[in-house]
């Protein structure tokens, strides 16, 4: 009876020592890499700064337009001075004031409001002639 309770005690110790380490989670990375030295490039910064070495950008100037040919009764072309790059088409206020020549083509000082609502209208044009260089 002896040989049988330590038979079968040993049979059970044994299954249970195979066994008992099955659910333990494997943590065998094998070679990997830390993260620090395997993180990819962050191009982000790569092109903001390939492209601030390469900001050709011209500045016009911030409140000096052209009247552009396609301003109408109520609304106003303004180009960009001195470069013609950017338009944009504003609506007139309901009183503009104009001073000197606002014609197509000419160069004049705006002045904006905006409104509650966020929309810009032009409340005054002013003609703006550019100091001779040469007298």
């Amino acid at each position: 009876m002896r040989k049988v309770i330590v038979v079968f005690f040993g049979l059970t110790v044994s299954f249970m020592a195979s066994t008992s380490c099955r659910m333990q989670p494997s943590h065998n990375l094998g070679d990997t890499v830390e993260a620090k030295y395997f993180e990819p490039a962050d191009t982000a910064t790569l092109v903001a700064m390939r492209a601030k070495a390469t900001d050709t950008t011209t500045v016009d100037s911030s409140d000096i337009f052209y009247i552009g040919n396609a301003s109408t009764r109520r609304r106003v072309q303004l180009v960009g001075y001195p470069h013609r790059q950017d338009s944009a088409i504003y609506t007139k206020g309901k009183h503009v004031k104009v001073t000197g020549n606002a014609d197509f083509g000419h160069v004049v000082r705006a002045k904006f409001y905006i409104t509650d609502k966020g929309d810009t209208l032009v409340t005054l044009l002013e003609e703006w002639k550019p100091a001779a260089a040469n007298p």
